[in-house]
């Protein structure tokens, strides 16, 4: 899925450049950058959503904001600790517990620096903004705020944010590669 909603992004700018001339962008031109902007945050957030539904449910991470959201989990689905309880075999047992959290995880988001430490919070594999900053070469929270805040503005404001071709190129760069270190990060962990 995170490749796909990345390629979607790659795509707004690829048919962004196709016979581009000079000068100011068109009105839909530039709504191709929003939407190459939209679509790599909402990337990232899908992303991070499906690698939580992955690892939890299989490994378990000991971590406070793991324990923390259990506790919102079986408050919210009080049936479930005897739904798992109950279950036949130890898959149907993990069936239970995974429906339970993609419900709880289509509440929650996963955009912006704070909610990506909150994710890597839930898989128990913490990566320091240092960390993505030598991996990117860029301050990646400063620049992941930034551009989640275009994103904001654009689906929840309705305002039209001018979003230069390089700034939409580098955000679809920077979820890339900060996917990438997660991803080398949880499988060295956890595989």
């Amino acid at each position: 899925m995170f490749e796909a909603n990345v390629e979607r992004s790659q795509a707004f700018l690829r048919i962004f450049d196709k016979d581009r001339g000079r000068g100011q962008p068109a009105n839909d031109e530039k709504e191709l950058l929003r939407r190459c902007l939209v679509f790599a945050v909402g990337a990232l957030d899908a992303y991070l959503s499906d690698l939580i539904l992955e690892i939890v449910p299989e490994h378990a991470p000991k971590s406070t904001s793991l324990k923390d959201a259990l506790a919102q989990i079986a408050k919210a689905d009080p049936g479930l600790v005897l739904r798992v309880s109950l279950a036949a075999t130890t898959q149907d047992k993990h069936d239970e517990f995974r429906t339970a959290l993609s419900e709880w995880l289509e509440t929650k988001s996963f955009q912006g620096p704070e909610k990506v430490v909150n994710a890597l919070g839930y898989l128990g594999c913490p990566i320091s903004w240092q960390d993505f900053d030598e991996s990117s070469g860029v301050a990646t929270a400063t620049e992941l705020r930034r551009i989640t805040d275009g994103r904001h503005k654009i689906v929840h404001r309705g305002q039209k944010p001018y979003i230069k071709r390089a700034l939409a190129k580098e955000a679809v760069t920077l979820i890339s590669n900060m996917a990438d270190l997660i991803d080398s990060r949880v499988c060295a962990r956890y595989r």
